[in-house]
């Protein structure tokens, strides 16, 4: 039987010392973060050397909106990105968050999404919100690549150096969870132009029920776009069910007893960090979205994930509530 880290005793030990750590860092949070400087004034000063490049976000609702703050805060303040960032929202981001991210140096840009078939599913209905990305060069001429980030996600590492690759239209890593051959969209390093924005729009044009955003990217650039390695997007249920992507190599440290010996058998504890190590960022799947539990909760519904799972949301939800507005969390 499979001995997992996270008993219930586990958990709760982990919650008394993460909550004592979290206040602490709450009540010192860095508030002087909201009077830096103006775009403008980065410039001149040299905190943003880079104009041609840029980070894109996206947000249509405001829970989004604080998944984009806190994704934010990390490029700038945990990586200190020297690259402009960019968020487009639709009119159902509220003011407050329109102002937090230009608190924190981001350009706000606001975009009506483009349509879906009248028959796709209206869940999705924004979020062809995502595409405008491919339209940069129109909206801001000086652009010559954009890094195209899900707000539901959470940065782990720098990706900086993503701007310094060799010129394609288009990189982006497999959705190793759907197909192999699959782009996921997730994350996107574009280079537009005016003939790739026309592709784009021809297939919206003709868009079928039940496409979304990451078939359109497919079906225009699934054969040409260049890839990216799959660490740079992990779905973070892989610590939930303690399963590990097909992709996953294991480090000099794992033992022969590791879950990556024996695809069968579920992950080792070491394989999981391991895979934590090597991810770019993950993508929030498990256990539904950051802000819809608080971490008591997803500790309550998910007794026997590893560790690492908790310890991502607990990231989340502490940068959140220094850095939203009020309204969508308001404790850990």
């Amino acid at each position: 039987m499979q001995c997992f880290r996270c008993s219930r005793p586990g958990f709760l030990k982990f919650s008394a010392l993460f909550t004592l750590f979290a206040v602490l860092l709450v009540l010192g949070g860095h508030y002087g973060r909201f009077f830096e400087p103006t775009l403008e004034q980065q410039l001149k000063a040299g905190t943003i050397s880079d104009r041609a490049n840029a980070y894109v976000f996206y947000a249509t609702e405001d829970d989004y909106a604080c998944s984009v703050l806190v994704n934010i805060d990390i490029l700038r303040n945990s990586h200190e990105t020297k690259h402009r960032i960019i968020v487009l929202v639709s009119n159902g981001v509220s003011s407050k968050y329109r102002s937090a991210f230009r608190a924190l140096n981001a350009e706000v840009i606001r975009e009506k999404p483009m349509q879906l078939h009248p028959e796709s599913n209206g869940h999705y209905r924004d979020c062809l919100l995502k595409l405008a990305a491919f339209r940069m060069h129109e909206i801001d001429p000086t652009l010559r690549r954009v890094l195209v980030l899900d707000s539901d996600q959470l940065i782990l590492k720098d990706l900086d150096h993503l701007f310094d690759l060799p010129s394609a239209n288009l990189y982006a890593p497999t959705a190793y969870w759907l197909d192999d051959s699959y782009l996921s969209s997730t994350l996107m390093l574009i280079q537009p132009t005016a003939e790739l924005w026309e592709e784009m729009q021809e297939a919206i044009r003709n868009l079928t029920p039940n496409q979304y955003d990451m078939d359109i990217v497919n079906d225009v650039l699934g054969e040409e776009a260049a890839r990216l390695p799959d660490s740079y997007i992990i779905l973070n249920n892989h610590w939930e069910d303690w399963t590990l992507p097909p992709w996953f190599t294991p480090s000099a440290t794992a033992t022969a007893d590791s879950a990556s010996a024996n695809p069968s058998q579920a992950a080792s504890i070491q394989d999981l960090d391991d895979l934590s190590h090597q991810a770019h960022v993950i993508h929030f799947t498990a256990a539904g979205k950051p802000w819809s539990r608080d971490l008591w909760t997803v500790g309550e519904l998910k007794p026997y994930a590893h560790e690492v799972l908790l310890l991502q949301w607990q990231e989340w939800r502490i940068r959140a509530l220094q850095l939203c507005p009020a309204g969508v969390i308001d404790h850990l």
